[in-house]
């Protein structure tokens, strides 16, 4: 006589059940859908954190090229994006298509005091378009203080004999100034 075990689920008539249920599925598939939603929410931090980054690095590049460019000869006239360019004043991330751009992709325009005005005669602007409104407020802060002239939009966040009010704050003056979404418009004026 041969003996022969059965198992448990086939003594008492039930399936072992094998893989998950649509339930079970479908649980799974949302649980990797928020998983991924908070990816790439964390990514676009991330970027937005790194265009700042650069663009924080492009300006004092190109502070600090122009200043190199003109040493010694009292004034910026006759600074052009052309002149900067062929200069290689402008770092190889803001010459993409042969026009300075910004991390936005808006236009970088440098150019001398004396076609910004009498006033800033002796002084050069960098100017970025087409900046998003998050990082316009975080750039009106960068080296608050250390610019002749700072204007978001065409207005002076702070200029010569146009200091800061009492009680206002850069920041709180930038998140009203910084107000065309993602078309601002940054000034920075250099001495």
């Amino acid at each position: 006589m041969k003996l022969t075990y059965l198992s448990e689920s086939v003594r008492y008539g039930r399936k072992r059940q094998r893989g998950l249920t649509l339930v079970e599925t479908l649980i799974a598939v949302v649980i990797g859908i928020i998983i991924l939603a908070g990816a790439f929410m964390v990514a676009g931090q991330v970027l937005t954190d790194n265009r700042l980054s650069n663009t924080e690095t492009d300006i004092a590049s190109l502070e600090s090229g122009v200043k190199q460019l003109y040493s010694g000869q009292g004034s910026y006239n006759g600074l052009t994006n052309s002149v900067a360019r062929n200069a290689g004043v402008f770092p190889e991330s803001m010459i993409g298509t042969g026009t300075p751009v910004d991390a936005w992709q808006g236009a970088v325009t440098l150019e001398s005091g004396a076609s910004l005005s009498a006033d800033f005669g002796g002084d050069f602007a960098i100017q970025f378009a087409h900046v998003s409104e998050s990082a316009c407020i975080k750039l009106a802060t960068f080296q608050y203080g250390s610019w002749v002239e700072f204007s978001i939009n065409g207005t002076a966040l702070y200029a010569p004999g146009n200091p800061i009010a009492a009680g206002s704050s850069p920041t709180t003056l930038a998140s009203a100034d910084c107000s065309a979404g993602d078309a601002n418009t940054l000034l920075w004026v250099v001495g």
